[in-house]
């Protein structure tokens, strides 16, 4: 069985169940051990991931891959993924580094499924209400001036004056 990752792919994990023990060099994730396991040395390691089910504990796979990666399983995959027993390989895209990767897993590596990104798209609904309704104008000039501000302004010209007609009286009276 062969498996291609195209070059457009983004965001998929491809888990693969390996059932015979893993060779020191695969559990290292050399090129030559990825090579053996996968048949392509073209994969990142790094974007590798080799999990040993006994080492996960209580924990369930389909659980490690949703924390570890944000990542949710369709309900029929669920069982299948749990299901693994011995080691568990995660191929994520970019371990293809953005080519076309063909892999030929070696004898006792079953592809189990692929994991797709959650779709971030929401919709929303659109608004009903008056105020969302009509063309928006050039913002309007000035605010109205308010009593506070006026009585200030007419309080500054009485002091004003008062000042001015102080000052005449003084230079009358000297």
């Amino acid at each position: 069985m062969t498996l291609t990752i195209p070059v457009n792919d983004h965001g998929q994990i491809r888990v693969f169940e390996m059932r015979d023990a893993l060779a020191d060099a695969a559990k290292r994730k050399t090129p030559q051990g990825l090579a053996d396991l996968l048949g392509t040395d073209a994969l990142d390691p790094d974007f590798i991931d080799i999990v040993n089910i006994d080492d996960l504990g209580t924990m369930r796979l389909t659980d490690y891959i949703a924390q570890g990666y944000d990542m949710e399983t369709s309900a029929q995959d669920v069982a299948a993924v749990n299901a693994i027993t011995g080691h568990a390989i995660l191929i994520m895209s970019r371990a293809a580094r953005g080519q076309e990767v063909t892999l030929k897993p070696a004898s006792g590596v079953r592809h189990v499924t692929t994991y797709l990104p959650k779709a971030q798209l929401e919709i929303i609904a659109p608004l009903t209400s008056d105020a969302a309704s009509g063309i928006i104008n050039d913002p309007p000039g000035k605010p109205p001036k308010s009593d506070a501000q006026i009585g200030g302004m007419v309080a500054m010209y009485a002091l004003i004056a008062m000042f001015l007609l102080v000052g005449l009286i003084v230079w009358i009276a000297a």
